[in-house]
C-alpha cells in the first residue's frame, strides 16, 4: 500500500476562505503532498510538504481523513488554518508557483482532492461551534470587529456584534493586548490576541461538530 499525505491549508482574505495550491512547471495545480519514509512520521511529513511547496513551517496541523484512491493509493488529509499577511508564502525550488485560490472557484487539481478540500472546508466550519478557530486565521493581535467578520465568513451569516463581543469575552478566548488601532474618526479600536479556551455559536454547529469529529464517512 502507497501512502501519500496531502494538506488542504485555509485562510480568510477578502470576506472568503482560501486554499493553498501549487504547481511544478506547467504541470497541474495540487495541494502540497509528499509520501512518508522511514525517517518521519506522517505529521512530520505533511509539515515538511507545505514548507517545500511555499516556504511555510511551524504551522500546527490536524489530522482530517484517509481516503481511498486508485488501486492499493491511500491518502491521508490534512487540515491547516494560517492567516495569509503573518504567514507570506514563496514557491520553493522545485515549484515553479504557488497562489490562493478562492474555495469555491479552484482550477483543475489533482484527481481526488477536490474531495480533501469539500471535507477539510466541512470541518472547518463545525469547528466554530466548539473552538476558537478564528485566532489562527487572524493576525497577532485584532479587533473584535475583525475576529467576528472571520466567524461570519465561515458560518455564511452576520452575527450580532453585541453579542458576539459579550460571548467571546466571557468565554476567555481573547485577552487585550494595551494597544489600540486608530480606525476613521472614532474611538481607536482596542487589539486583542489570543487566550485559548473555546467559543460556541449555537446548537446546529455544536450538533454537526459532533458528526464530523465522530469520525463518520466524509461527503462523497
Amino acid at each position: 500500500m502507497r501512502v501519500r499525505i496531502e494538506v488542504a491549508v485555509f485562510t480568510v482574505r477578502d470576506g472568503g476562505v482560501e486554499v493553498l495550491l501549487g504547481r511544478v512547471g506547467g504541470g497541474t495545480w495540487s495541494l502540497p503532498a509528499a509520501g512518508p519514509d522511514g525517517s518521519r512520521g506522517l505529521d512530520e511529513a505533511g509539515s515538511t510538504a507545505l514548507e517545500h511547496m511555499a516556504g511555510v513551517r511551524g504551522i500546527a496541523m490536524e489530522q482530517l481523513y484517509t481516503f481511498d484512491r486508485d488501486g492499493e493509493d491511500v491518502a491521508v488529509a490534512y487540515m491547516a488554518l494560517i492567516d495569509a499577511g503573518r504567514h507570506p508564502i514563496s514557491p520553493g525550488p522545485d515549484v515553479a508557483e504557488v497562489r490562493w485560490f478562492a474555495h469555491d472557484d479552484l482550477p483543475s487539481i489533482t484527481d481526488g482532492q477536490d474531495a480533501v478540500v469539500a471535507y477539510g472546508l466541512q470541518r472547518l466550519r463545525a469547528k466554530t461551534a466548539y473552538a476558537p478557530v478564528a485566532v489562527n486565521l487572524l493576525p497577532d493581535l485584532f479587533t473584535l470587529g475583525e475576529m467576528q467578520a472571520v466567524y461570519e465568513v465561515l458560518l455564511g451569516r452576520p452575527l450580532d456584534a453585541r453579542n458576539f463581543r459579550r460571548d467571546v469575552l466571557r468565554a476567555g478566548v481573547v485577552e487585550e493586548s494595551g494597544e489600540v488601532r486608530a480606525e476613521g474618526r472614532g474611538r481607536p479600536a482596542r487589539l486583542y490576541r489570543s487566550a485559548g479556551g473555546r467559543f460556541a455559536v449555537d446548537a446546529r454547529e455544536r450538533r454537526v461538530a459532533r458528526t464530523i469529529s465522530s469520525g463518520d464517512d466524509p461527503p462523497a
